[in-house]
């Protein structure tokens, strides 16, 4: 079997996508549509437009369009797959329906998708703690074209029940969570920070909400040790926050790090802050460091952390009070925090489920039903 794939993931994202498919034995060719060659490895060829279109996004996505139509016109692939339902799982249905081939589709960033890029990503409105408002006007089409694809994968249950409650076949859908690189694992370090946060410093992390945590958490642990790893638009603020904080022998902003499963080794606990997510790395590799995570209700991360046995989720990503105390409560209690990172590297079984779960994809593909709704 051929496969037609289209995506903008980064290099490392589109290993972790993309590895286990490979996995599955029958099939043979996978053609990735994308920016640039990716790394190499089995199976797989990249085409790309001209280097030059790069600095022209709207060309760019035409030739990726052009590419994607004429690969799969001489190729003629078992499935057309987007990851992302814009631009990539448009141009995915586009050119699958115009060749008569099956179309996938990845929504890999969660409910959020079908709200973009009409009507925007606003912080705050699309927060996943909530209802989601209801599709309307002209995000209607996204809608449509995520209910006529041949199938679809979630990163999680939430999502599922989102698509499945605006009428999206439940028979179409199949969860198939991020698998985790083998350089996260327990690692016999030493436990330099008390709590850390890795990641992007974006507005939708809410990172203000784990400095503001810190500080109530000095209340009772006056020493406490903290690290945010990561860099961002809102790096600048985030340090002046702690500063007018007095976090300065607190919490140590260490920037972009290659290692992180270094950093993870390092932490007791790890913290998640966003108003949304799809199925963060950041969790899945913190647990397979075994380290636990406190995390905020947002999406599909509530199907791996499980509160009071691996973690602890927060229900509200502006509650920094709840979250100081979760970290406090965790950190003065050896014995559960012990008991928690034991429970946390149960994770890396996702990893070997993640191809079988392919494999039941491409069963419905030949056979034309879904041999399980997950």
């Amino acid at each position: 079997m051929k496969l037609l794939i289209t995506m903008g993931q980064a290099d490392m994202s589109l290993e972790h996508h993309i590895k286990p498919i490979i996995a599955v034995s029958e099939i043979e060719e996978i053609f990735i549509i994308r920016d640039k060659a990716g790394p190499a490895l089995d199976k797989v060829t990249y085409i790309f437009p001209p280097k030059w279109s790069i600095k022209f996004p709207i060309l760019k996505t035409i030739l990726k369009f052009a590419l994607l139509f004429r690969t799969a016109a001489r190729e003629k692939p078992i499935l057309i797959h987007g990851y992302l339902l814009f631009p990539y799982g448009i141009m995915s249905y586009l050119v699958g329906k115009l060749n008569g081939i099956k179309i996938g589709l990845s929504l890999i960033a969660g409910p959020v998708e079908l709200f973009m890029p009409f009507g925007g990503s606003p912080i705050g409105k699309y927060a996943y703690k909530s209802t989601l408002p209801r599709i309307s006007g002209i995000n209607r089409i996204l809608l449509y074209i995520t209910q006529n694809m041949d199938f679809i994968t979630t990163t999680g249950s939430f999502t599922q029940k989102f698509l499945i409650s605006n009428k999206v076949s439940k028979h179409k859908i199949f969860i198939i969570p991020h698998i985790v690189d083998d350089r996260f694992m327990p690692l016999n370090a030493e436990k330099k920070y008390d709590v850390i946060y890795i990641g992007r410093l974006a507005k939708v992390k809410h990172v203000e909400t784990f400095v503001r945590a810190i500080a109530k958490a000095r209340v009772s642990l006056p020493y406490i040790r903290a690290a945010i790893v990561g860099d961002g638009p809102e790096k600048k603020y985030l340090r002046l926050l702690s500063k007018e904080l007095g976090l300065d022998e607190n919490l140590h902003f260490a920037g972009y790090q290659s290692d992180v499963w270094n950093w993870y080794n390092e932490a007791k606990i790890s913290v998640l802050t966003s108003e949304r997510e799809g199925f963060p790395y950041s969790v899945m590799e913190s647990l397979s460091c075994g380290v636990p995570v406190i995390t905020t209700n947002c999406g599909d991360v509530t199907d791996i952390v499980k509160n009071g046995y691996n973690g602890v989720i927060i229900e509200d990503y502006t509650q920094h009070q709840l979250l100081s105390e979760a970290i406090v409560k965790m950190l003065i209690d050896p014995k559960t925090l012990r008991e928690y990172s034991e429970r946390a590297s149960y994770i890396k079984n996702i990893n070997p489920t993640v191809t079988k779960r392919w494999i039941k994809v491409f069963s419905l593909l030949n056979n034309g039903h879904n041999p399980i709704s997950q």
